[in-house]
């Protein structure tokens, strides 16, 4: 890194005073707010030992001495808050410590007459005697002129209304342990060799922030308000999920005066080894984690323990695993069932069914009629009750309840007349008589909570059987009835697919409606491509009203045909008021030589690179037989263990992982990922190709890249995935003959 500037002797002096100074400040805000702490402390476990033992005395107490208890907790809870803020704003000022901020801009707002030197770091430090802003945070509305302007008029928009002004210095650091480095004045935004020097470091364990070079393009992202559809296609390594979780950031940095949290905030992942990757970026933000769901996630959230569904790894599995012929019909099956002419047919049927469908037998309480089987229908088609069939069940439910009070009575007596007749009454009769009642009100209530519960099997197999009945003008796979009858048998034996599993979850939403997330205001979906219209219909469902950031890249899907039309269907579902798409063509992560090659896999159509960092070329390497390819893994390892962090041996599938575990497990220091809820521990790691999306690792192996594993255009996807996981290097590995896709 060029240090020209450190030639300035004053700009130098200036620099490492006001570093001390900022040092200096951090230090002793450390030393009180640690102090405070402990008074705090101190006094919460004080009042917390005087609130239980006078609340121990007035557990039967009179109204004023509850009122004295009340006033207790609730200064209990202000007390607890005042110790989480200290807490936290103790742990934001300990990691600012090392490195307060990384640049400055000094800013001549319109109509003032001095520039203001704003330094930009990770979090806003005050001096709260002067009200001396000593550093802004980068999410502070000023910041942005950081990563967005040149030199010159400039403006940004803040609270109070677009502020205007001009810049006169752009400058960035380099502090490490409270010393500074270097730095450097620039005329452009965020420059490249910042940008180089954090892009060549190596991979850590969890996805990195990059705060320090966030550009221009992505920071209109980060800071977007105005969409509450915001829609993003980036090539692989253009940081679309990094964009993503400092976008959650900015959210909740400007929206925290309105109470806007972690807890409003849901992200639907791909798997879970995405979300532990992702889960280090907002704690080291100063955020709290958000929740990451997956499908089967949402699908366990609305089905409990009643039903299973299987991942959409396993599916993914099996199909990839499969002949060819059954992989051309999978695909086929799923590719229908997630489309707009099922889901019209599909809703036929459910309108259908909620009108006159559902039919319910008479309800018994031991021979006494409780409901007939027409009154509960008329209560289910009663159009005058807009509530879905789900809450109309449940409100017979609720009659059925109150109805049976009368029989009770009857039976309790006649209970209580069988245990006379045994031998006398007194009060264990008594108790014996309840508790037999007791057992007869819940094998009831159960059995009719059964009738007035919405069987979804059931329903999905009526639907099934009665399919053409439903259809109109939609388009049909030519195997539609092998479809069929394959998916009964299936569902009958509760073997529930993951696409099975998305059709019962929308049936379910429709007919049952949903509560669960209610909290949440913005839903960030990523790896968008991989998912249906039906997904989509799902979201919008469970989601309503909210605002979403959805991310993919329709270059990395696996087993479909994807494009464009992807995000324009999911902006037809959703309905928003003021949606945007935007487009990022600019790749981060591969050197210059891996980036060309992988474009070989994308159809030619090469990412741009951000800038050329170039490095070794990618090598393809053939040996006769598997042994000798593994002894060269071993050796290859080797080499690159003392030069990177991260390492990954990518296998096409499951099994592949799995035999080449068997064949070096007792020689190979790796972790071998087969399911999606692993951890990953280790510097070295084996997994399958359709687990590493969202991933990125400082070295690949690509491990058999032959023309028996990959034959076909969902293979090639499934190869450049892999490939375009690499930072620094790439490998391409094989016995027998090199997969047509790749030249050698």
């Amino acid at each position: 890194m060029p240090d020209h500037n450190l030639t300035n002797n004053n700009s130098l002096l200036e620099e490492k005073v006001y570093l001390k100074e900022v040092i200096l400040f951090l230090k002793n805000e450390i030393k009180n707010v640690s102090a405070l702490l402990k008074e705090n402390k101190a006094t919460l476990l004080g009042l917390r030992k005087e609130m239980w033992s006078e609340g121990v005395s007035v557990l039967d107490g009179d109204d004023e001495t509850n009122v004295e208890v009340g006033q207790y907790i609730n200064t209990e809870l202000i007390e607890t808050s005042k110790y989480k803020h200290k807490a936290e704003n103790l742990l934001k000022y300990e990691k600012m410590l090392d490195s307060p901020y990384f640049g400055r801009i000094d800013f001549l707002e319109e109509y003032d007459y001095d520039p203001e030197k704003v330094y930009i770091g990770y979090h806003n430090l005050m001096n709260d005697d002067t009200l001396e802003m000593l550093v802004y945070d980068w999410r502070a509305p000023i910041a942005s002129i950081f990563y967005n302007g040149d030199l010159g008029p400039i403006s940004y928009k803040a609270p109070v209304g677009e502020i205007y002004g001009e810049v006169s210095l752009k400058r960035q650091y380099k502090i490490e342990k409270q010393e500074l480095k270097y730095f450097f004045d620039t005329d452009t935004a965020i420059t490249d060799s910042v940008l180089q020097m954090a892009l060549s470091s190596n991979v850590t364990d969890k996805m990195k922030n990059i705060v320090k070079t966030i550009q221009k393009e992505q920071n209109s992202i980060i800071r977007n308000m105005a969409n509450d559809v915001l829609v993003v296609q980036g090539v692989a390594g253009s940081g679309k999920t990094s964009i993503a979780m400092h976008r959650i950031a900015y959210l909740m940095y400007n929206q925290r005066e309105s109470g806007f949290n972690e807890k409003n905030i849901l992200i639907i992942s791909p798997n879970s080894l995405f979300g532990e990757y992702i889960s280090g970026v907002l704690p080291e933000l100063g955020e709290k984690n958000v929740h990451s769901h997956t499908i089967e996630d949402l699908f366990k959230n609305e089905f409990k323990s009643s039903l299973n569904i299987e991942s959409k790894h396993k599916q993914l599995e099996t199909m990839i695993s499969a002949n060819h012929k059954r992989r051309n019909n999978l695909r086929k099956e799923i590719n229908f069932k997630g489309s707009f002419d099922f889901i019209s047919i599909l809703d036929r049927f459910l309108q259908w069914y909620e009108d006159e469908g559902a039919v319910f037998p008479d309800i018994l309480y031991y021979d006494n009629l409780v409901m007939e089987s027409a009154e509960i229908n008329a209560h289910i088609q009663d159009n005058q009750i807009t509530a879905s069939l789900g809450s109309k069940l449940n409100r017979v439910f609720t009659m059925v309840k109150d109805r049976i009070i009368p029989y009770e009575k009857e039976k309790l007596n006649q209970i209580i007349q069988d245990l006379t007749a045994e031998g006398g009454y007194d009060y264990e009769e008594e108790q014996e008589a309840k508790r037999r009642l007791t057992v007869m009100r819940d094998q009831f209530l159960n059995q009719a909570s059964i009738i007035l519960t919405n069987n979804y099997v059931h329903i999905y197999t009526l639907f099934l059987k009665n399919f053409h009945k439903f259809v109109q003008s939609e388009s049909l796979p030519a195997n539609i009835e092998n479809i069929i009858k394959k998916t009964i048998n299936r569902i009958n034996h509760y073997d529930i697919n993951y696409t099975d599993g998305s059709v019962l979850l929308y049936m379910r939403l429709v007919l049952d409606g949903s509560k669960n997330y209610n909290m949440l205001k913005q839903i960030v979906i990523d790896e968008a491509q991989d998912y249906y219209p039906l997904h989509f219909k799902i979201f919008s469902l469970l989601f309503k009203k909210k605002r979403y950031t959805i991310l993919g890249d329709f270059g990395q899907t696996i087993e479909k045909e994807a494009t464009a039309q992807i995000y324009d269907d999911a902006i037809t579902i959703l309905k928003p008021k003021n949606p945007i798409k935007i487009s990022l063509t600019k790749s981060y992560r591969s050197s210059y030589q891996i980036n060309k090659f992988i474009s070989k896999l994308r159809g030619g159509a090469e990412s741009d690179l951000a800038f050329t960092r170039s490095d070794r070329d990618v090598e393809i390497i053939h040996r006769p037989n598997t042994s000798e390819l593994n002894d060269f893994i071993i050796e290859r390892l080797a080499d690159y263990k003392k030069e990177f962090n991260k390492i990954a041996i990518i296998c096409k599938d499951k099994n592949s992982v799995i035999n080449l575990q068997a064949q070096v497990k007792k020689s190979l220091d790796a972790q071998f990922i087969t399911m999606d809820d692993m951890l990953l521990k280790s510097d070295v790691l084996v997994l399958p190709t359709y687990m590493v999306k969202g991933l990125e690792y400082d070295a690949v192996l690509i491990y058999e890249a032959n023309q028996k594993n990959y034959s076909n255009v969902f293979d090639k996807q499934l190869l450049y995935i892999a490939c375009s996981r690499a930072l620094h290097r790439l490998d391409i590995l094989y016995t027998g003959e090199l997969t047509e896709f790749i030249s050698p």
